[in-house]
């Protein structure tokens, strides 16, 4: 029989639930819309882009036919339409497939090329752009537009008497095309297409980017001639010097010779880009085709992707969804999950005071909405504060437990034997004979040799300290430095010298490149060594604005992250009705203002840059002769070096501004809605002196 009172079940305890993870709650809805985005906008323009740039400028559809028959044609139509298939569309999918939210956190040109090309997917990009537009140059064969020359594009020439020489137009035609791919990837490796930019300033109006079309095509018609023109010095140079030298080799010259010994016969290099005019200009319009599609699909992806996606609402419980949107792991998923919390916190509309008002007031989960949202935002925000504090280098390992690693250690041990192990010998040794005695008497680690290493060594001492000559003392030095090889070093040396050295072949390649190098530059003319040492501390030489972008890697989300708090504690002094914020807004302040006085620290670091080249220049004009300086008034130049790092200074101002701002706004508007009622709040007295400056001044 039960002894259990019909109310037990209403008077007992039930376990609050936790809050669904992001994975299940937030991002199945944001990608979505991220999906339906990509479809029904960024392919949907693309596509009528190439359809319409493809049509109108560049497949004639058979013949002299005019605008209204390519309109009509339905071959023009399917040419067009595989061309966007074959040379866009991987490239959309290729920048959606690597989307990050991290750059590479390189300081200079040469660091990010070299971290780009580690990874993997780096390499599949490549790989990616360079088909393309090795298709888009098939296709462009296949027009009919094309049937005129296609007699001179076939992979050998015409001739009896060497029928295996390869067409050089073909080869110039996939050559150059290969290159454009190559050249379109290394740009955006340099600009870092593929991590994802947030920017809350944009709008949401699609008009912009076509408004801003003339721009995109000028700036790739210029990228792309400056592209084509090294591609004709890297061919004019290959022609010139290094298939000569190639066809001089006698293996190598065995394989080119039938295929290309006529590249190096014919005019001078100079004219042929003279009388292969239209070969020219067809690759020129060719690529600039390509990149132009590319470069638009890249645009769109630019400025549809980061526009703010408001999927809470759609939701039962648009509360829960949006505080689980921001316990994600993926900082993009947090951007725009800030993004909505940034917009319900700043918004004045009765709905959204009722939704902070229940998200201020839930009790449903263990721990609440709010303690989720404000332990995941503070969480987030003390990451980059030890970014901060680091300049951007990478957290130190942890060390291991020595508690963990000696109770792991011992769980790993064996258990000993029941039975003792004996460590002395159990049989008796042999005797040996009066002969071996004698020789082990005078053996090198016998008692006798020991004692005459003693004697040897207070021999050497006390002729330290007598008076003893030079002759004599060297010779003493001498005996007493004598030491006995081991018996083992004799095989050792045995074996280093049957064996050799070891030699990496990687280092002989490096040391003969660096020879060459080396010998190259002894008799190239002083003006282009300067360039080139010019090109070398362009490309490797740190610059000041990209280590600020690595020390503030997340600065837009923290600035996010910033006013969505500030915001929510104003309203939580009319809206909170028990007080959950209040408990929260001592942790808050510390940590806004502990990451405003990091940030003040890191600005003066950043101008003390220029502040020291500026000194340093001072220095250098005092130190002149007075004579030439006294009553001239000439006005000292600017070194080109202290211009640029101005320029660099500036930029790296403005980046660490987003978050400046946002930090001192956030500050002054919790100051100015609580007013009187912050001294009711503990904080260190740190904190409380850089607090009292704000009150001071509102």
């Amino acid at each position: 029989m039960s002894t259990s009172s019909p109310f037990s079940s209403m008077l007992s305890t039930r376990a609050s639930s936790s809050i669904p993870p992001a994975s299940q709650a937030y991002e199945p809805r944001l990608k979505g819309e991220l999906a339906h985005r990509l479809k029904h906008t960024i392919l949907a323009h693309s596509s009528a882009f190439s359809l319409a740039f493809y049509i109108l400028f560049f497949f004639s559809g058979g013949g002299d036919a005019g605008l209204l028959s390519r309109l009509l044609s339905p071959r023009v139509w399917l040419v067009a339409s595989l061309a966007w298939t074959v040379g866009v569309l991987p490239v959309i999918v290729l920048r959606k497939a690597n989307l990050a939210a991290d750059g590479t956190g390189a300081t200079s040109p040469v660091g990010t090329m070299a971290t780009a090309m580690s990874k993997s997917s780096t390499r599949r990009a490549v790989a990616v752009y360079t088909v393309s537009a090795l298709l888009l140059l098939v296709l462009h064969m296949c027009d009919a537009s094309a049937l005129k020359e296609s007699v001179s594009l076939n992979i050998f020439v015409r001739s009896r008497k060497h029928p295996f020489y390869l067409n050089g137009r073909l080869i110039f035609l996939i050559m150059a095309q290969t290159w454009f791919g190559l050249c379109f990837a290394a740009r955006n490796l340099m600009l870092e297409r593929f991590v994802f930019r947030w920017s809350r300033n944009t709008s949401p109006n699609s008009s912009s980017v076509y408004l801003n079309l003339p721009i995109l095509l000028i700036t790739i018609g210029l990228f792309t001639l400056l592209s084509f023109t090294a591609y004709n010095v890297i061919v004019g140079l290959t022609r010139m010097i290094v298939l000569p030298i190639l066809l001089r080799i006698p293996i190598v010259s065995s394989v080119l010779r039938p295929l290309t010994a006529h590249f190096v016969r014919g005019p001078w290099t100079l004219i042929l880009p003279l009388r292969h005019f239209s070969l020219e200009f067809r690759t020129f319009i060719l690529g600039w085709t390509t990149l132009a599609n590319w470069e638009f699909a890249e645009a769109l992806f630019d400025f549809h992707i980061p526009q703010s996606i408001y999927v809470s609402h759609t939701t039962a419980e648009p509360n829960t969804t949006l505080v689980s949107g921001t316990t994600s792991s993926d900082l993009v998923f947090l951007h725009f999950a800030y993004a909505e919390l940034h917009s319900v916190a700043t918004d004045t509309s009765p709905s959204s005071s009722t939704r902070r008002t229940a998200l201020f007031s839930d009790q449903k989960y263990n721990p609440s909405l709010w303690s989720t949202l404000a332990r995941a935002s503070l969480v987030r925000l003390g990451e980059d504060y030890q970014t901060l504090l680091r300049r951007g280098a990478p957290a130190a390992p942890r060390p291991p437990s020595t508690t963990t690693a000696t109770t792991a250690a011992a769980s790993k041990l064996p258990n000993p034997p029941a039975t003792p192990i004996l460590r002395q010998p159990i049989y008796k040794p042999p005797q040996q004979s009066p002969l071996a005695r004698i020789l082990n008497t005078f053996a090198s680690d016998s008692e006798l040799s020991k004692a005459a290493d003693e004697v040897a060594e207070e021999v050497g001492s006390a002729a330290k300290d007598a008076h003893v000559p030079e002759l004599f003392r060297s010779v003493v030095a001498t005996a007493a430095s004598v030491v006995p090889v081991p018996s083992s070093a004799a095989p050792a040396s045995s074996a280093a010298g049957q064996t050799g050295p070891s030699v990496d072949p990687r280092a002989i390649v490096r040391r003969a490149i660096r020879a060459c190098g080396d010998g190259v530059v002894q008799y190239v003319p002083p003006q282009i060594r300067v360039l080139g040492g010019e090109l070398y501390d362009w490309a490797t030489r740190e610059r000041v604005h990209k280590r600020a972008e690595k020390t503030l890697a997340h600065r837009e989300l923290d600035a996010l992250i910033i006013e969505s708090l500030s915001a929510l504690v104003c309203a939580s002094l009319t809206e909170d009705r028990y007080g959950t914020v209040q408990r929260d807004i001592p942790r808050i302040l510390e940590a806004l203002v502990s990451f405003l006085i990091a940030v003040e620290e890191y600005r003066e670091e950043v101008r003390g840059v220029y502040v020291a080249l500026a000194g340093q220049d001072a220095s250098v004009g005092a130190g002149s002769s007075e004579g030439e300086a006294a009553g001239e008034g000439v006005q000292q130049d600017i070194s080109p070096e202290k211009e640029r790092t101005r320029v660099e200074v500036v930029k790296a101002t403005e980046i660490i501004d987003t978050l400046e701002d946002a930090l001192k706004a956030g500050i002054s508007d919790i100051v100015r809605t609580f007013g009187d009622k912050l001294s009711a709040f503990k904080v260190p007295p740190k904190i409380a002196k850089r607090l009292q400056s704000f009150v001071d001044y509102i």
